[in-house]
């Protein structure tokens, strides 16, 4: 497989590593409310070993480990992790182990973690089934995973207000526009499916809710490449990009006025056991 072919820019690790601030900024509040609602429903984090996989700038991490976890967070991009090392050091707390790692081969013994977390991070991989089975292999007999993935996409409206705001300027888009890799899972059968067939048993799939608030439309619409695959997307729009941003910044001002605004956005959240 030709992986500049084939993978999306969001599939690509060393894409992320020019993101690392502004996804901070733009993005983690929302990853990190349903970071917190699948970390409380794995109950008491004290003391247990937690692996969080794709951790991103770390705020998933950073929140277990304020709950006593002893945390080892990996993710493939090397500046992501350097940003969790950072963010340890200075303001946040101590038990956090940063390491770059393919999620596809964890360079652990089996069975020396006791829980496992992975907020849109496990479902974005290019194999994710080999992911979950070898988040699986480093859980105890016993150990449980939060694995969190979008749903509904009609309710994601960062990206329907994209989309509308594209339209409104190019018109409507081509049919054969592929879906993100980050939807693969949006439905509950296919993502209970992924991690049944890793060895999991899956104990429950929960809704969760969450909004992406932003001081003002503007401010959104100057960080709305946060990511590579957004950024790509804006990018391909050529001599479009800042007629389009700005439609997308003048209907959501239109709807919720010029100070703070909130998108909405829904996640599935599988709790699941090594049994």
């Amino acid at each position: 497989m030709n992986a500049s072919v084939s993978l999306q820019p969001d599939q690509r690790p060393e894409f992320w590593d020019e993101y690392v601030a502004l996804y901070e900024e733009a993005f983690e509040p929302l990853t990190n409310q349903f970071a917190a609602s699948a970390l409380s429903l794995l109950g008491t984090l004290d003391g247990a070993r937690l692996i969080d996989v794709g951790a991103g700038a770390g705020g998933a991490s950073l929140e277990a480990a304020r709950r006593g976890a002893r945390v080892t967070a990996i993710d493939a991009s090397r500046n992501m992790v350097a940003r969790i090392a950072e963010r340890t050091q200075t303001t946040g707390p101590t038990g956090i182990d940063a390491v770059q790692m393919d999620a596809n081969a964890l360079a652990f013994a089996d069975g020396v973690f006791n829980l496992g977390l992975s907020v849109f991070g496990l479902v974005l991989l290019p194999d994710a089934a080999r992911a979950a089975a070898e988040l699986r292999r480093v859980l105890g007999i016993g150990g449980r995973a939060a694995i969190v993935t979008w749903t509904q996409p009609h309710r994601y409206q960062l990206a329907s207000r994209m989309r509308e705001a594209i339209v409104s300027i190019r018109g409507p888009l081509p049919a054969s526009i592929a879906l993100p890799a980050q939807l693969r899972y949006c439905d509950p059968a296919m993502f209970a499916a992924l991690l049944e067939g890793a060895g999991f048993c899956v104990e429950t799939i929960v809704v969760a809710e969450g909004a992406q608030r932003a001081s003002s439309a503007k401010w959104l619409g100057e960080r709305l490449a946060f990511a590579p695959g957004l950024a790509s997307m804006l990018e391909g729009l050529g001599d479009n990009r800042r007629a389009v941003i700005e439609a997308f910044v003048a209907r959501l001002e239109a709807d919720q006025g010029v100070a703070e605004v909130s998108l909405e956005a829904v996640a599935h959240i599988a709790i699941c056991a090594k049994l």
